[in-house]
């Protein structure tokens, strides 16, 4: 069920709207967006939940293009549901974060249309591992090539016991997968920031680097090799480094693909749909080695 509530009748339980576009959910406010409901805000105007308030989301809230929530320390949504924005973006951006949802993006490239999706029910990974309590969906246009920034929000009582100071962003790989990305936290913003993504996809935070199915950390202390359920293999390329040249090698030492790829620092899907099942080396730039299996 859709609820499509006028302004005035938002007004009666969100606490307060006025004619400068603003909308508050006052100190000691609770507000319930129930399981299978939905709340839609078309209008342009800052939506501000006051510390204090409580917001509990167990549906669905759409924000319109205009429409930014502004979310006071501890006063944060919370929920089994989710909260999505839909925006257009024709000029590259910076340190934009559509609809208050805390993902703050910059990249030179154009996003075209983006679709982002928050949620609050932390992940479980296949080690057993938990996220906070908050998770982002990026979903752009163009989504290839962007050497992005993202600063991922969060709020401290999101935490889920993790320690904050050791908050390091990981990117879903499918499944109960999820890849490490070298990020820095700054407490007082309560940001976790990476850099050099070559696309966007969904992010979350772990409070250490989650161990992966085909990572070799010893013949490889940097780059990382992870596998999604279905198998399809995916290369962390660690900061700093840049790899010019790749190569698919048999373990009978036959090369059989090779591309310059000119892939920076971020998390890069492996072209080998084309090679048969079987067991792999993938040698970078002539020098690091890790091996993964073609199912």
């Amino acid at each position: 069920m859709l609820m499509r509530l006028p302004l005035v009748l938002l007004s009666s339980f969100l606490g307060l709207w006025d004619a400068l576009g603003q909308m508050n959910t006052l100190t000691g406010t609770s507000l319930t967006i129930d399981e299978g409901t939905s709340l839609r805000i078309d209008s342009p105007l800052n939506w501000f939940l006051e510390s204090g308030s409580a917001t509990s989301n167990n549906g669905s809230i759409e924000l319109g293009p205009g429409t930014e929530l502004i979310e006071a320390p501890g006063a944060a949504i919370t929920g089994s549901g989710t909260e999505r924005t839909l925006r257009t973006y024709s000029i590259p951006v910076n340190a934009m974060d559509p609809g208050g949802l805390g993902g703050l993006i910059t990249t030179d490239q154009v996003l075209g249309i983006l679709e982002v999706v928050r949620g609050h029910i932390p992940f479980v990974d296949y080690s057993g591992q938990s996220s906070i309590a908050r998770w982002i969906e990026f979903n752009p246009t163009n989504n290839s090539g962007l050497n992005a920034t993202l600063a991922f929000r969060y709020d401290t009582q999101e935490l889920n016991g993790l320690i904050e100071s050791s908050l390091i962003l990981h990117q879903a790989l499918g499944g109960d997968v999820w890849g490490y990305l070298a990020s820095t936290v700054n407490t007082a913003d309560r940001t976790v920031t990476t850099a050099g993504l070559n696309s966007l996809g969904t992010y979350t935070t772990f409070d250490q680097d989650l161990p992966s199915g085909l990572s070799d950390p010893e013949t490889i202390p940097k780059y990382s090799l992870f596998s999604n359920p279905g198998g399809q293999p995916f290369l962390f390329v660690p900061s700093g480094e840049i790899v010019e040249f790749a190569e698919i090698i048999t373990t009978a030492g036959k090369v059989v693909q090779t591309w310059s790829p000119k892939w920076a620092a971020g998390l890069y899907e492996l072209p080998v749909r084309s090679v048969s099942t079987g067991l792999y080396i993938i040698r970078l730039n002539d020098r690091f080695i890790l091996n993964f299996v073609q199912p």
